[in-house]
């Protein structure tokens, strides 16, 4: 006999804090506030306040407008560590792009001082030759 399956306490209180925790890496990394994100998502500061801080629970409205707000899916909301993952990348990404950048000026900087190099070289040849 199948027994239907009773979510526990336990259960809500993890899948609250996933959105929590999601929602809170994703701001942070939009370099947004609580508040502007309650403007953006379209609910009040302290509701947005008491599902950051595990307080609520959201409807279906309240989610779906903070996943826009944040430029995601709503169901990207609920995985665990999904956030922090693209977070991860996204630093990663920088640090690539930077990394990339300092080699491309460092390179014009070789460039530019091994062309003088090579000219005060030629200067040194030319001057032995001329005495």
């Amino acid at each position: 006999m199948v027994t239907p399956y009773h979510h526990s306490m336990t259960d809500s209180q993890n899948l609250r804090k996933i959105l929590s925790q999601n929602i809170r890496n994703a701001r942070l990394s939009l370099y947004i506030s609580q508040a502007k994100l309650a403007e953006f998502a379209g609910i009040s500061v302290p509701h947005m306040l008491d599902i950051e801080y595990c307080k609520t629970w959201v409807s279906e409205k309240t989610l779906c407008g903070i996943a826009r707000a944040l430029n995601m899916e709503a169901y990207e909301l609920l995985i665990p560590d999904n956030n922090e993952k693209k977070i991860k990348m996204k630093k990663e990404n920088k640090i690539l792009q930077k990394t990339a950048e300092l080699i491309k000026i460092k390179k014009k900087e070789i460039r530019k001082n091994s062309d003088e190099v090579m000219d005060n070289l030629i200067l040194d040849i030319l001057k032995l030759y001329g005495e």
